[in-house]
């Protein structure tokens, strides 16, 4: 990992910070910080992943909540994991993002070849926890943004997947993307090729990584998730979103990835994500200009700080 200060420190306050997980550690599926709970009724067998990402604690916080309040399934049955614990144990304050991975990035180790011969903490862990998603009707990952940006739900743009986004009324964006060729190594897109047949997931964006609103909003999509599904009572009580809904938000299709090339790449200004860019207008250098190649160009996600072979942005078109 780059060991720069300004890379590893954070420009936010530290609003949300990470809890003492030590008490989950031992669960009941043999795999440590996991936990499954079988109401030994029918019903769709979901799964809840946090810190798949070491420092995006927001997931984390939703996850304790449902393990203190010992919330259990009415039907089916409910796992929780908590993902890379080793990358959130390194935690400093002082350097934010250096908890985000050990060795590499969690949310792309999800690669049967990865699984099978794991060379990394990340591919390890994944190899782990594996046989608890290959099980799963369903699968929610919870993540969390470098920059302050509107909540956000990732899913593959397939009929079970935008059904029941569908369903949930959900305020905020939406971005779909082709199985197979957005990002390999996704850890739903590994669930729903590998696992049970007709299983699907979504990747939700809470919120800035160490806002207390990405907590809030962990909670909220995660009590409305198991409302949906009937695994907690159609009348509980579910907590507001954690931001203001904003029902113009729309959809948005997943285009391109773009990795920076060289040490030299720069935006043109300081983007915090969901900007639209005019076809054929320089959004970047690296070191030659990098245009929108599509009209209703919306930049997704930039890098605080672009690195040379990671990616710097993602491009979507809006599509309403």
């Amino acid at each position: 990992m780059n060991d720069q200060p300004s890379i590893l420190a954070s420009d936010l306050p530290l609003e949300l910070l990470p809890l003492d997980i030590g008490p989950y550690r031992r669960g009941n599926t043999g795999i440590d910080y996991c936990h499954r709970f079988d109401s030994g009724k029918p019903g769709p067998d979901v799964v809840i992943v946090s810190l798949t990402h070491g420092n995006e604690f927001c997931g984390a916080h939703a996850l304790c909540e449902l393990l203190e309040q010992d919330v259990r399934p009415l039907r089916g049955s409910l796992t929780l994991i908590f993902n890379n614990v080793a990358a959130y144990q390194r935690f400093d304050p002082q350097r934010p993002y250096a908890s985000r991975c050990v060795d590499e990035d969690g949310n792309r180790a999800w690669l049967p070849e990865r699984l099978k011969h794991p060379s990394s903490e990340e591919a390890r862990r994944s190899a782990k926890i594996a046989p608890l998603l290959l099980d799963a009707d369903f699968v929610l990952d919870l993540h969390s943004t470098s920059h302050p940006v509107a909540p956000m739900l990732i899913y593959p743009e397939l009929p079970d997947c935008t059904a029941l986004a569908a369903t949930l009324d959900f305020p905020f964006p939406q971005l779909l993307y082709k199985l197979g060729s957005y990002h390999p190594g996704m850890l739903i897109s590994y669930a729903m090729q590998h696992g049970r047949r007709g299983c699907h997931g979504l990747v939700a964006e809470c919120g800035a990584h160490f806002a207390l609103e990405s907590a809030q909003q962990a909670h909220a999509i995660t009590r409305r998730l198991l409302c949906r599904f009937r695994l907690q009572e159609q009348d509980a009580i579910v907590p507001p979103w954690g931001y203001e809904p904003d029902h113009t938000a729309g959809h948005y299709r997943i285009r391109e990835v773009i990795e920076a090339q060289s040490e030299h790449f720069r935006f043109v200004r300081a983007y915090r994500g969901f900007e639209r860019i005019e076809r054929g207008a320089v959004f970047a250098h690296d070191p030659d200009p990098l245009v929108a190649p599509f009209d209703n160009c919306i930049l997704i996600m930039p890098a605080r700080i672009p690195l040379c072979g990671a990616e710097a942005v993602t491009l979507a078109e809006f599509i309403g």
